[in-house]
């Protein structure tokens, strides 16, 4: 059988504490085993924060927000202390690439070499740090003759933000919460998901080690006890969550009371709608195949599960995702041959089947995969990548999100029918548009309400903004719109005639 203990040592994988106030605590409460999907060995065990840890984090970030320097630091301060994490974060790129795979079981090759990887990180930071001299007001035109009050705007940190991140993309997503709100001047109390915490720890080491203000940062860890306790706390000023949208209604809930800021990335049932003059049928349909079944096997939020195809096309189309199917390769996550993840757990595996069986029950036609490998890697959480043909956009395997490796084709046999599928779903995170002609792209790319449409293609960079509509989340990650999350805007207006 599979093993990855061996490891652990090289790594220096040691039980994992909290950091608050500016010091690591060995936790004498509860504690919780962290295991890895490939083999569901033990990794290491975690603290369980739960109330009375999150309360002194936030204790510790409200008092450096209310009265420790950071807030009010000078820009060119505040860039000179965070501007090192960048050569860090790349000096340990190898080194947190190995801990997100023993997290999450992703590809040491994807782990390393694309947007979830620490270099990706780097970059975010890079990017967020050149906003801190940046982030100006404005001076507005004195409005009548009635009076002589000159207004101007300011931007001013949000204050305390709770960060909580998901089991999928644990570095990029510390990156893209922790880089704005550090830079904006907000104090940041930073709760990974349960199933992954190794490389969160490794990324928090590296701020530990920066010269930052104490309180400034802080790292929880920790289950629902945990989560519950950081998003409902008053001293929280705002929460900025990655996951599903159960739990970002269960957020949305607590955070009414203080009326918390939210920034919500949540689910996503993204379709994919392929016209008959997208320029290669065959590279398109392996590429849409294999975002479901290689990488993270799925479990991305903005992965295009739902192919809709045009009906003169189908079968071509088929045949090339089928193809791309006997490339995927299950096994030890550090072979560079492995292509792929498995389930993020024992129950998340038996989910993405229970999703396969709905979808035969239903009567959509399964022609490949859907079944558990077994073998020398039986005891991990794999799950064959599933593709299904005759697909109804009603049935659950096309409105729910199964966070797996399935893909549904869904025949179409007009632009406006293409639009209404893509449309008829609660979520709105992402979508794509596969054609050579320019006028339709922009036709359907503005057409499908969604967040982020890509032609073509689809990515994200940190300079450009990206969130949902519906179900999908509230806000946008990206760019001068992540600025704008992590600072209120005040306005103060002078009478220059008193």
């Amino acid at each position: 059988m599979l093993s990855l203990v061996s490891r652990l040592d090289a790594l220096n994988v040691r039980p994992g504490r909290l950091f608050i106030d500016g010091q690591w605590l060995d936790w004498p409460d509860a504690r919780f085993d962290q295991l890895n999907p490939c083999t569901n060995e033990v990794m290491t065990s975690f603290a369980e924060a739960g109330t009375r840890g999150v309360a002194l984090a936030v204790a510790a970030a409200r008092k450096a927000f209310d009265a420790g320097p950071w807030p009010r630091m000078r820009a060119q301060d505040r860039k000179r202390l965070l501007q090192p994490i960048v050569e860090r974060l790349y000096a340990a790129e190898d080194e947190i690439a190995q801990l997100q795979t023993l997290d999450n079981g992703i590809p040491y090759t994807f782990s390393r070499n694309s947007r979830v990887s620490a270099k990706a990180a780097a970059d975010i930071f890079d990017h967020f740090l050149g906003w801190i001299d940046k982030i100006n007001g404005e001076t507005l035109p004195v409005f009548s003759s009635a009076s002589n009050m000159q207004y101007m705007t300011f931007r001013d940190p949000v204050g305390v933000v709770a960060a909580i991140l998901p089991y999928n993309g644990p570095v990029m997503t510390f990156a893209m919460k922790v880089a704005p709100a550090l830079a904006c001047g907000c104090t940041v109390v930073v709760k990974p998901s349960e199933l992954t915490n190794l490389a969160v720890s490794r990324l928090a080491q590296i701020l530990a080690d920066s010269d930052l203000p104490p309180g400034v940062f802080n790292l929880v860890t920790g289950a629902t006890e945990t989560g519950t306790a950081l998003t409902s706390h008053p001293d929280v000023d705002k929460v900025t969550f990655t996951g599903s949208p159960l739990v970002g209604e269960k957020i949305t809930v607590a955070s009414a009371p203080t009326m918390k800021r939210l920034s919500l990335e949540l689910g996503g049932k993204s379709a994919a709608l392929v016209f008959p003059d997208t320029r290669d049928v065959a590279a398109t349909a392996q590429a849409l195949m294999g975002l479901c079944s290689t990488f993270l096997s799925g479990q991305v939020c903005t992965t295009p599960s739902r192919a809709v195809v045009h009906r003169s096309i189908v079968d071509e189309f088929l045949h090339h995702a089928r193809a791309q199917l006997r490339k995927v390769r299950f096994g030890d996550p550090f072979d560079p041959a492995t292509t792929s993840a498995p389930m993020i757990s024992r129950r998340h595996q038996a989910r993405v089947l229970e999703y396969v069986d709905s979808g035969v029950a239903l009567g959509a036609t399964l022609l490949a995969g859907g079944g558990l490998p077994g073998g020398a890697i039986g005891n991990g959480n794999w799950v064959e990548p599933a593709l299904f043909a005759n697909v109804r956009n009603e049935m659950r395997i096309a409105q729910e999100e199964i966070f797996g490796p399935v893909l549904s084709v869904i025949p179409f046999d007009t632009e406006d029918e293409a639009v209404r599928i893509a449309n008829d779903s609660e979520y709105g995170l992402a979508g794509c548009v596969y054609t050579t002609d320019v006028s339709r792209a922009f036709r359907v790319a503005r057409a499908v309400k969604s967040g982020a449409i890509g032609v073509n293609g689809f990515a994200s960079i940190p300079n450009a903004p990206f969130g949902g509509i519906k179900r999908s989340g509230v806000g946008r990650e990206g760019g001068w719109s992540t600025i704008e999350a992590f600072t209120e805007l005040k306005t103060i207006n002078f009478n220059l005639d008193a």
